[in-house]
């Protein structure tokens, strides 16, 4: 009994431990690949050393490429915060089964300025760009590219589970990255 409570345990303090400090690391997800059926976002314009204000953060992501996490309402162009954004909200049958999430773009804000929310913050790369994975209390998560040495683009996921939402945060890097111009 007491081996079977052990490992329950082992595994819930390392997952608690995985988001509590910045540390050095990867935080790039697994590969991904368009969903089926579907049509793949095509790349952005926007590409080697473009100016980060020509970016349309709408043509960064699209339904097709959410089709494996549900149906997606979307794109709808924001403008807050400092942030060109594109916003995309699951079509969901309970609040349980909710995911908003949205790709913003800094022109005025670099990767060094992203904010630990209280839960760490984790360095790393996303195909080699770098990129940093900050969970945001009580349920987002927030995974920032860099696109040049003042500007960044943000993938914000809000779900009803913290992880979910970082998980999810990481795939649609790998989506987002791509696209993105090389600073």
């Amino acid at each position: 009994m007491k081996k079977l409570l052990l490992v329950p345990l082992t595994a819930a303090a390392l997952v608690l431990a995985a988001c509590s400090t910045e540390k050095p690391g990867t935080p790039s997800a697994a590969p991904s690949s368009p969903a089926q059926g579907g049509e793949s976002t095509a790349p952005t314009t926007a590409t080697g050393g473009a100016d980060p204000a020509s970016i349309d953060p709408c043509s960064l992501l699209g339904v097709a490429d959410l089709a494996s996490y549900g149906t997606f309402k979307g794109p709808v162009p924001q403008n807050d915060a400092g942030a060109r954004g594109c916003e995309f909200a699951k079509e969901a049958e309970s609040a349980a089964d909710s995911v908003s999430l949205g790709v913003d773009i800094r022109d005025k804000q670099g990767i060094d300025s992203v904010a630990d929310s209280g839960n760490g913050k984790t360095t790393g790369n996303v195909n080699g760009r770098k990129a940093v994975l900050v969970p945001k209390p009580p349920s987002g998560c927030l995974m920032a590219l860099e696109i040049g040495a003042s500007a960044r683009a943000d993938i914000v996921v809000v779900s009803t589970d913290p992880e979910k939402s970082c998980g999810m945060a990481e795939k649609i890097a790998d989506i987002v990255e791509p696209k993105l111009p090389k600073g």
